[in-house]
């Protein structure tokens, strides 16, 4: 079961900051919003007239919280190094191996979905329920994790630089780090090639198709093959290799396997990293892949 204030188990990263000091998660404890209270009975008086009727209990109000500045992670040395993302948020890192995504900071609000461990987080804000007494990180619009179990996301030294906009792609740690110039502004958990299917080396992208079929048989691996495979709708492919090599949006590993060598040699991306890589990246732009 995935987790908002429970640590469902540490998930160590070679390129993430360790996270900070914080109280033992098992003695973290979330105070229960409060309930309408029920209005008494009303007493029956002595004589036969009956009593007036119950008011009708209002819904108890959403917790309230208090969204902090930017300020506050800008001020943090913690997040500090951070990457610091074009249009002003954090790159952080999932360190549970289960977190829930809510609709609002509040362990009562719906659940929306599920990240994993090692998965990357654009944090926005701080978001403090003052009724539960915890911190909630805001990664995108109605999409809140629990602040406990997240920590900056710091890129490591690339071997080698580029201008304009670029990607390198580190085989060791599995992620995808997104540079415009020196600066890393985005990072993304991927998915790599078994065996060392994936070329080392120096790249750019050649050519982009949106929406792709992809059939092995064009790459050489016949229908009947142990290895074959058709895919209809790959989102965001961007070739940077012939052979049929690319970046692009992997639907059928699940959320939870990223992080791991499970391709025939492509660079695979949750589907809305590929997106933001498909805005980022253009024909031209150098893709550097490396352990």
């Amino acid at each position: 079961m995935a987790v908002d204030n429970t640590l469902a188990g540490p998930a160590p990263s070679p390129t993430v900051t360790p996270p900070r000091a914080e109280p033992p998660a098992t003695t973290l404890a979330v105070a229960p919003l409060p309930q309408t209270p029920e209005p008494p009975a009303s007493t029956p008086a002595a004589t036969a007239t009956p009593a007036p009727p119950m008011p009708t209990a209002e819904p108890t109000a959403s917790p309230e919280t208090q969204e902090d500045s930017g300020e506050i992670l800008d001020g943090d040395p913690a997040w500090h190094d951070a990457i610091h993302t074009l249009d002003g948020a954090w790159m952080g890192v999932v360190q549970a191996t289960e977190l829930n995504i809510r609709s609002e900071p509040s362990t009562d609000a719906p659940i929306l979905t599920t990240t994993f461990a090692r998965h990357t987080v654009t944090v926005y804000e701080m978001v403090t329920n003052q009724d539960e007494g915890g911190h909630w990180f805001r990664i995108g619009d109605g999409r809140y994790v629990s602040a406990d179990f997240v920590t900056p996301f710091i890129a490591p030294p690339p071997p080698e630089t580029f201008d304009g906009h670029w990607v390198d792609v580190n085989l060791s740690s599995f992620y995808a780090i997104a540079y415009d110039g020196d600066r890393p502004v985005y990072s993304a958990i991927i998915t790599a090639g078994r065996d060392d299917r994936t070329p080392i080396g120096t790249f750019q992208v050649f050519y982009r198709v949106r929406d792709e079929t992809m059939d092995s048989a064009t790459v050489g691996i016949p229908k009947g093959s142990p290895e074959y495979y058709y895919l209809d709708h790959v989102m965001y492919t961007q070739y940077f290799k012939t052979g049929g090599f690319a970046l692009h949006g992997n639907y059928w590993t699940p959320s939870s396997e990223f992080g791991g060598f499970t391709s025939n040699g492509c660079i695979g991306l949750l589907n809305a990293d590929a997106g933001w890589f498909w805005k980022f990246l253009g024909e031209g732009s150098t893709v550097s892949i490396h352990y």
